[in-house]
């Protein structure tokens, strides 16, 4: 992250190092050490060489300090290790004559020390031959002596911090009293006019700022080390946060980095402030102070959310708050209940909606992301799916304009909105069906049914942010969440047709495509037909471009009678040969249903034989009618097809 800041860019420029600062400051000391070491142990030591293959003097000349590794300590002190070259003289006989000669040996010294107001009371507590060993990750500083810290351990470090400054907040769910940690960590907040894109300022060093006063004047006045300046009208990360956020933001630089700050203190002396700018990129693998930079930003983004609603506490009321809605509005959808909840989470906590939502999503109450989604340039209804539909980085929502890309350079997406099966609708793509969109107004919108199972009908995308040229959005690399009304940045989402969740809701869509399209053709053909059982008939006769000879090789009905059923009124067939008809015809159960109708029979009722003859015409009314007497006779159904006709034949198997 680059910050803008004067300040900033200055520390960049000067980007010292403490080996060099240790080195300077440190040196006499260090060289007396190292000179009684290497004569204590100059029998022991590697100090040959091919010229002098067996030295009998010793004298260290120089030392260069290539490194600092630190170990972190809950009070001012600060514990290190140095990597030292020296350079060493060595003399002694060879095979010739007597020679001189120098080498190049690693050694490790340890310190102890005070860093407050300067490094105190500094003591080498160790030297020894070089070491690659090295503090644990978990207690380790870098070389800037900020701490490393890890997504895993994030709540744990935001519990660490309130168990110092204010441990009640752990015990009982509250908004965080702010004031009651600005007086716990000594810190002082002024409200102040601070340069474009920085939102707050933290000064190590006592210095004359520009402030606020309560007329909202701008007058200048001392302040000591330890004041936040905050600009009241850039609110931290502006789509997340607020006063609060941002103030703790602040503390969470004093409380992880305050070491890093009494250090650029001793090698940048002229500074007194670093300032937390928003920002244009954000550089990983920039290298340097301002890798490191960034890396503070990350930190104090991400812990102080969850500092204003610590893990337990967050759980315990989100939890109570979905427990109250649900019971004083049981009819209400659980979409609904949860943005009300997430809505009065904010509230108690004082954070934004969007920071509320972030952390419930974090908590585990993953229905979370189905709320509060702004998308197109408007809140969309609150949405519901099934528990574990989403991984990380997913999402069901993706605007009009990602949307269409996709669709259009997606091949594995194309086909389908091509073929209409899926349309934008809720921010979402879902399937094109009436079970799941409404056009209404001329603008398509999502039923109730799939507002509340989204992941049954709407495809998942894989998101990735964009940051904008105006606002960081680093705190969103951990959960990509879509942007609220406030945010200069959006969430790209890319469709990923390996998702199984999205083969699933592809193949419901075709599914459904293909369904739709045949219960068209059924209706087509259900509004041409005669309302007479022989003009029924005869229109579907001549839709199978059937003779009568042809139907009574098919049915076992004569041809003559079949001529009467087409065009006599007054035909009463048996409910026998309206089946033979049926499978003759190889009718679609709709159509059968109304030929049977029509020629005056109900099989409806829930007896034995009607039961078999609706099973027959669901599911075998692609057989014949051979297959269907079979099915009748094993079945005990002694009445074969038809019962009028022509005696038939089966044939021969």
């Amino acid at each position: 992250m680059r910050c803008k800041t004067k300040e900033g860019f200055l520390l960049a420029r000067k980007d010292k190092s403490f080996a060099a600062y240790l080195e300077d400051q440190y040196y006499d000391l260090m060289f007396k050490r190292l000179k009684s070491y290497i004569f204590q142990n100059r029998g022991g030591l590697n100090l040959h060489t091919s010229l002098v293959p067996d030295p009998s003097y010793t004298e260290l000349d120089d030392l260069h300090v290539m490194g600092v590794s630190f170990k972190e300590t809950e009070d001012d002190r600060i514990l290190f290790r140095a990597a030292v070259q020296a350079d060493v003289i060595v003399k002694g006989r060879s095979r010739r004559d007597y020679e001189e000669d120098i080498v190049y040996p690693w050694f490790s010294f340890s310190f102890t020390g005070i860093l407050r107001c300067g490094l105190n009371m500094v003591t080498i507590t160790s030297v020894g031959e070089y070491s690659k060993e090295r503090f644990s990750k978990e207690d380790a500083l870098s070389q800037y002596l900020i701490p490393y810290v890890y997504s895993k351990d994030l709540d744990a470090h935001a519990e660490k911090f309130l168990k110092k400054y204010c441990p009640k907040a752990l015990e009982t769910p509250m908004p965080l009293p702010i004031k009651e940690v600005l007086e716990a960590m000594c810190l002082t907040v002024h409200h102040a006019p601070l340069p474009d894109g920085v939102f707050g300022r933290t000064y190590f060093n006592n210095a004359t700022v520009d402030i606020y006063d309560r007329d909202r004047n701008v007058v200048s006045t001392d302040i000591e080390e330890g004041t936040i300046l905050v600009d009241p009208d850039v609110f931290f990360m502006r789509n997340i946060g607020s006063v609060n956020n941002t103030i703790i933001h602040e503390c969470v630089h004093w409380d992880k980095h305050y070491k890093f700050f009494e250090l650029q203190k001793l090698i940048n002396p002229e500074l007194t402030s670093i300032s937390c700018a928003v920002v244009e990129e954000y550089k990983k693998g920039a290298g340097g102070l301002s890798e490191e930079l960034a890396w503070m930003e990350w930190q104090a983004n991400a812990i102080a959310p969850k500092i204003l609603i610590p893990a337990k506490a967050g759980r315990a009321k989100l939890s109570e708050l979905l427990y109250t809605l649900s019971r004083a509005f049981p009819s209400d959808s659980k979409a609904s209940i949860m943005q009300l909840a997430i809505s009065e989470f904010a509230d108690f906590f004082k954070v934004s909606t969007m920071a509320a939502k972030i952390r419930a999503i974090e908590l585990g109450f993953d229905q979370a992301a189905g709320v509060f989604n702004y998308v197109d340039g408007q809140y969309y209804p609150p949405f519901s799916f099934a528990k574990g539909s989403l991984k990380k980085d997913q999402t069901f929502i993706i605007d009009r304009n990602n949307a269409i890309i996709e669709s259009l350079f997606n091949q594995d997406l194309a086909e389908d909105f091509k073929a209409g099966r899926f349309i934008h609708a809720g921010g979402m793509m879902v399937i094109n069906d009436p079970k799941y969109v409404v056009v209404q107004n001329e603008q398509a919108e999502l039923t109730e049914y799939a507002l509340a199972h989204v992941d049954e009908c709407c495809l998942v995308f894989d998101r990735t942010t964009r940051v904008s040229s105006h606002y960081d959005d680093s705190f969103y690399r951990i959960c990509f969440l879509c942007r609220d009304a406030d945010s200069k940045s959006f969430v790209e989402a890319k469709f990923n047709p390996r998702e199984g969740k999205n083969e699933d809701v592809q193949k419901r869509a075709r599914e459904m495509t293909t369904i739709a399209a045949e219960a068209k053709r059924i209706s087509d053909i259900l509004a041409e037909i005669p309302s007479s059982f022989c003009g029924t008939l005869d229109y579907h006769v001549k839709r199978r471009g059937y003779t009568n000879e042809k139907m009574e090789e098919r049915t076992g009905i004569s041809s003559r009678m079949i001529q009467d059923y087409r065009n006599k009124k007054d035909a009463k067939p048996t409910l026998q040969s309206v089946l033979a008809l049926c499978i003759g015809l190889n009718l679609h159960p709709s159509f059968s249903y109304d030929l049977i109708n029509k020629a005056g029979y109900n099989i409806m009722a829930a007896n034995e034989e009607y039961l078999i003859y609706r099973y027959l015409i669901e599911h075998h009314h692609m057989e014949n009618i051979f297959m269907w007497n079979e099915k009748l006779q094993d079945a005990g159904i002694p009445q074969q097809l038809p019962k009028n006709g022509n005696k038939m034949t089966a044939p021969e198997k």
